[in-house]
C-alpha cells in the first residue's frame, strides 16, 4: 500500500467530462481516488505527500494510437527502451505498437513475448502490441487473429502495407467481428501510388514521383463499403483529405462504424515544407519531412484542423517512425519514409491551440490523443476519474522550445519538427502513480 499523494494547484484538463478548472487530485496505489477543484490546496489530512503544480497543466497522460519500434531486429533504429524515454518526455504514457518488425508480429508467441518485454524495468510507460492482420504483412494470407487476440494483441493491421485483395479484406473483417478483434486499415491502393510525396504541380515543378490523393480515396473507398457490408467497426488509419472525411461521414450516416485517425504531422505540416531542392536559398529537400501518406497541400492541411474541431477525427497519432541517417540523408527519392513523432506530438498540438487563427482549444486536441483513442481501444486511462489508473501529464500550454533531433531521446532523430519553434511542453510525466520523466531534473542532469 503507497501513501495518499496529492497533487494540487493544477489546471484540470479532463476531455471526457469538459473539466477545465484549477484544482488536484490523489493518488493511491497507482490509481486516481479523488479529483476536482476542492483539492486545489492541501487541507488538513487529505494526503501524506503533496505536490504543487504551480499552475500547470494536469491532464490524462496521452495514449498513442500507432508508432513503431526498431525491437526486435532493428534495434539501431530504437528499442523499447528508447521509445518509451522519447514517449514519456512527450507525455505519452500508452501506446500501440506496430507488427511491421523484423520478424513480424505475426504469432501468438510473438505477442506474448513483446507483452513481457514490455513490462521489463526500463519501459518507462505502457506498450500494447498490435498483431499483424495477414502473414508476413504479404497479403495473401490471414493471420490467427484470435490467437493473438487471447495472447494480448489489441488490435490488428497491416501497417504500411495496404492489402490489395478485396476478398481478403472481407474475409477478416468478418473473422475479427466473429472474434471481437479490432480492425485498423490504411487507406491506399498501391498500384496508382508509387511516388515519394504528394503528387501536385509543385511534385511536378519538382521533378518528383508524386502520391496522388485518389490512391487514399480509392482504398478508403473499398474499405468502408466491405465495413459496411460485414458490420465490423473498423479503424481508418492516417486520412489526409477532406474528401476522405466526406466519405467517412457518408458511411457513418449508413450506420457503419468507423473510427478516424490523422498524424500530428498531417495537422502541422504541407507539402511545401519538404523545400525546393535549391540549397542556395536554404531550401534544400528535407527527407526528414518525407512521409507516407505524405504532407499534403495547404487547403487539405486546414481541412485536417477543421476534422480535428467538428470530431471526424477521433484520435491523432504520432506515427513515430525511426529512420537512422543512412536511409534519411539520400536523394529524396530514394530516402526511407519516417519521422520520429513520440516527444512532438503534445507539443504538435498545443502549438496549433496557441495560435488564434486555428481557434483549436486545448480541451479538443487533447481529446484526439487522451479518452479518444481510449474510448477505441477499450482502456481505463485517457481520463481523470477515480479508480481509473494515474497515468498523468503535467505540461505548460505556453512554454516555447525548439526542437533538435539531437536532443531528442529516440534512437534515430528523423523529426519533420527538427529547428521549429514550438508552443507547450512536458514538465513531467506519471505512469501508475510513479513520476517517470521530470524536465527539470533532466536539465539538472545535463
Amino acid at each position: 500500500m503507497t501513501k495518499p499523494h496529492l497533487l494540487h494547484n493544477a489546471r484540470l484538463i479532463d476531455p471526457a467530462t469538459g473539466l477545465d478548472e484549477i484544482g488536484g487530485l490523489i493518488i493511491e496505489d497507482g490509481l486516481i481516488t479523488d479529483v476536482g477543484p476542492h483539492l486545489a490546496k492541501p487541507s488538513g489530512e487529505t494526503a501524506s505527500e503533496t505536490t504543487d503544480l504551480e499552475g500547470f497543466v494536469l491532464a490524462p497522460g496521452l495514449i498513442d494510437l500507432r508508432m513503431k519500434s526498431g525491437e526486435p531486429g532493428s534495434e539501431h533504429r530504437e528499442t523499447l527502451k528508447s521509445a518509451s524515454r522519447a514517449a514519456v518526455a512527450g507525455g505519452v504514457t500508452s501506446m500501440v505498437m506496430m507488427p511491421d518488425t523484423d520478424p513480424v508480429i505475426d504469432t501468438p508467441a510473438l505477442i506474448d513475448y513483446l507483452s513481457r518485454a514490455a513490462e521489463s524495468d526500463t519501459v518507462l510507460n505502457r506498450i500494447y502490441p498490435a498483431g499483424a492482420l495477414t502473414v508476413g504483412l504479404r497479403g495473401d494470407a490471414m493471420s490467427e487473429l484470435a490467437l493473438m487476440k487471447g495472447a494480448g494483441a489489441i488490435l490488428f493491421t497491416n501497417a504500411d502495407h495496404p492489402l490489395t485483395s478485396v476478398n481478403l479484406v472481407r474475409r477478416a473483417l468478418q473473422y475479427a467481428k466473429g472474434v471481437g478483434a479490432r480492425v485498423m486499415l490504411r487507406p491506399d491502393e498501391p498500384e496508382i501510388a508509387s511516388g515519394s510525396m504528394n503528387a501536385s504541380a509543385f511534385a511536378a515543378r519538382l521533378g518528383l514521383r508524386g502520391l496522388p490523393v485518389q490512391a487514399e480515396w480509392l482504398g478508403l473507398q473499398r474499405d468502408l463499403t466491405i465495413a459496411e457490408m460485414t458490420g465490423c467497426p473498423v479503424i481508418v488509419d492516417q486520412v489526409t483529405t477532406q474528401r476522405s472525411l466526406d466519405l467517412i461521414a457518408d458511411a457513418k450516416s449508413r450506420g457503419t462504424k468507423v473510427s478516424t485517425t490523422a498524424a500530428a504531422h498531417s495537422l502541422f505540416f504541407n507539402e511545401l515544407d519538404i523545400g525546393d531542392g535549391s540549397r542556395d536559398s536554404g531550401k534544400a529537400y528535407l527527407t526528414y519531412c518525407k512521409v507516407n501518406p505524405p504532407f499534403r497541400d495547404e487547403s487539405e492541411r486546414l481541412a485536417m484542423i477543421a476534422g480535428l474541431k467538428s470530431g471526424m477525427i477521433d484520435c491523432v497519432v504520432s506515427a513515430h517512425d525511426p529512420q537512422p541517417p543512412e536511409t534519411k540523408r539520400l536523394p529524396f527519392d530514394e530516402a526511407s519514409f519516417g519521422a520520429a513523432g513520440l516527444e512532438t506530438l503534445l507539443s504538435a498540438l498545443t502549438t496549433l491551440v496557441a495560435d488564434p487563427y486555428y481557434e483549436l482549444d486545448l480541451l479538443t486536441a487533447l481529446k484526439a490523443v487522451t479518452c479518444g483513442p481510449a474510448d477505441i481501444l477499450g482502456l481505463e486511462q485517457g481520463r481523470l476519474k477515480v479508480g481509473t489508473p494515474a497515468d498523468l501529464v503535467v505540461f505548460d500550454p505556453e512554454k516555447p522550445w525548439k526542437c533538435k533531433r539531437e536532443h531528442l531521446r529516440s534512437r534515430s532523430g528523423n523529426s519533420p519538427f527538427d529547428g521549429r519553434l514550438l508552443t507547450g511542453q512536458t514538465l513531467r510525466t506519471m505512469v501508475a502513480g510513479n513520476w517517470v520523466f521530470d524536465l527539470k531534473s533532466e536539465s539538472q542532469e545535463t
